[in-house]
């Protein structure tokens, strides 16, 4: 059995479908509006609060890597999509870096506490961050 939508809830924004794009200076001092974004588009997602905060500390570890790789003048750009109650967020660092980044122990313990997929490749990540609402199959 299948149960109705709920008729009070607001009708869903097919402007959601699409991703959303932000493009930010490699610097710590921008990290808070790339958590924003996340955790707004979350939100819109459907993503419980306790997931929004995972989410929010999930992009700051990760962006992080990435800005403390970089070089002065880089920048980094970021794609926001959400889908099917969630969110899964790419990050491109727009520099030449020394080395490839590596995800330290502490980092990564952190990732894998409070998302449930994450990937960091050289100068990129990818993460997913699914509601704990949501049903599992």
């Amino acid at each position: 059995m299948t149960a109705s939508p709920d008729p009070t809830a607001p009708a869903r924004d097919h402007a959601l479908d699409e991703p959303v794009r932000l493009s930010l200076p490699a610097s710590m001092r921008y990290l808070s509006a790339a958590r924003v974004v996340a955790a707004s588009m979350g939100a819109e997602g459907g993503l419980h609060v306790d997931d929004l905060d995972d989410l929010r500390l999930g992009v700051n570890e990760l962006l992080s890597l990435l800005v403390e790789a970089s070089a002065p003048g880089a920048r980094i750009d970021l794609e926001f999509a959400v889908r099917d109650g969630e969110i899964n967020v790419r990050g491109v660092l727009d520099s030449e870096v020394a080395e490839a980044v590596e995800i330290d122990e502490l980092t990564r313990r952190i990732v894998d506490a409070v998302l449930d997929h994450h990937e960091l490749d050289g100068t990129s990540f990818s993460l997913t961050k699914a509601s704990s609402l949501r049903e599992r199959d």
